[in-house]
C-alpha cells in the first residue's frame, strides 16, 4: 500500500482525536461526541467536493457514498444532542447560543438527516445502481 496515504490518514485520525479531546475539555461531557459527529458530516461533504461527482453513486455494489455518510453524521449529531439535552457540552454551548439548547433541535437534526438520505435516494441514481448490481446487471 501507499505509505504516504497511510501517513496522511493517520494524521487525519490523530487530528480528529485531538479535536475530540479538546472539545471534551472545553465544552464538558459530550463535547467529543459533538466533535466526532461534526467531523463525519464535514468529511463526507469535503470528500464529495474533492471527487467532484454529481449527485451520483456510481457503484458496482452496495456501499455508502460521501454524502450518505454526511447524512448519517447529521442524524448522529441529533442523537448526541438528544442524549446531552440540558447538560454537558449542550449546556455550555447554550450559554453562548441559546437555540442550541432548544428541545426541538435534536428532532430537526435527525429529520434533516433522514430527509437528506431521502433526497439522495430520489435525486440520484443510488437506488437504481444498487438494484441493478443486486440483479447482476452493470448497466441498463
Amino acid at each position: 500500500m501507499d505509505v504516504k496515504r497511510w501517513v496522511w490518514w493517520s494524521g487525519v485520525v490523530v487530528g480528529i482525536a485531538l479535536l475530540a479531546v479538546g472539545c471534551e475539555s472545553l465544552l464538558g461531557v459530550g463535547g467529543a461526541g459533538l466533535a466526532i459527529a461534526m467531523s463525519v458530516i464535514a468529511g463526507g461533504i469535503v470528500t464529495h467536493w474533492r471527487q467532484r461527482d454529481t449527485i451520483s453513486c456510481r457503484i458496482n455494489g452496495p456501499r455508502l457514498r460521501p454524502l450518505q455518510v454526511s447524512a448519517f453524521g447529521l442524524m448522529g449529531l441529533g442523537v448526541v444532542c438528544y442524549q446531552l439535552h440540558g447538560g454537558g457540552a449542550i449546556a455550555t454551548l447554550s450559554a453562548q447560543w441559546p437555540i442550541v439548547g432548544a428541545s426541538w433541535v435534536p428532532l430537526v437534526l435527525v429529520a434533516a438527516g433522514v430527509g437528506w438520505l431521502g433526497f439522495l435516494s430520489i435525486g440520484s441514481d443510488c437506488r437504481d445502481e444498487q438494484l441493478l448490481a443486486a440483479m447482476g446487471e452493470r448497466e441498463r
